[in-house]
């Protein structure tokens, strides 16, 4: 593999630029999955009008290359990433994922309450910055499928508040 051809983890579709000098590596710097072929199976499609099918024996042998057999108006994952997109821009925010980088939905808000959630008081404050209930906007992945929760706008501001008041 040369310096200068584009790699796309086949993980987390992220496009990959080695440095020259080091070269490629055998892990994705971002997901940090295994770039070789290990885990990989390659796939040949027969065109026959029907469901997709897979016989493992049956096209084992063959060379045949039908890799125009595939009909891109079904493929679902197109679907679903321009979906995904769409509900980005319809975001005010869009953290990243802080596993694969990529932009995350969010999914709605979680409120937890007083019984949840034991603050603790650091010496420096004498008292709680953040006490329930609170609000926390849960946002999931569509790439990985992390769920991770931000504090919303109004509590966020109230534990600044609390702090500086302190």
């Amino acid at each position: 593999m040369s310096g200068n051809e584009e790699v796309v983890c086949p993980w987390c579709q992220t496009e990959i630029v080695w440095d020259p000098e080091i070269g490629p590596e055998d892990e994705c710097p971002h997901c940090f999955n295994e770039l070789n072929d290990y885990r990989s199976i390659d796939l040949k499609v027969k065109q026959t009008g029907q469901k997709l099918r897979f016989n493992e024996q049956e096209y084992a042998e063959s060379d045949e290359d039908l890799s125009l057999a595939w009909d891109d108006s079904d493929e679902p994952l197109d679907k679903y990433g321009e979906k995904v997109q769409q509900l980005t821009d319809e975001q005010e925010e869009a953290p990243e994922c802080s596993n694969c980088h990529e932009f995350m939905l969010l999914a709605g808000t979680e409120v937890t309450s007083e019984t949840a959630f034991t603050p603790i008081i650091p010496k420096t404050l004498g008292s709680a910055f953040l006490t329930g209930p609170f609000t926390s906007d849960v946002y999931v992945c569509p790439s990985c499928f992390r769920v991770e929760k931000v504090l919303s706008d109004t509590d966020r501001l109230l534990m600044v508040e609390r702090i500086k008041s302190e």
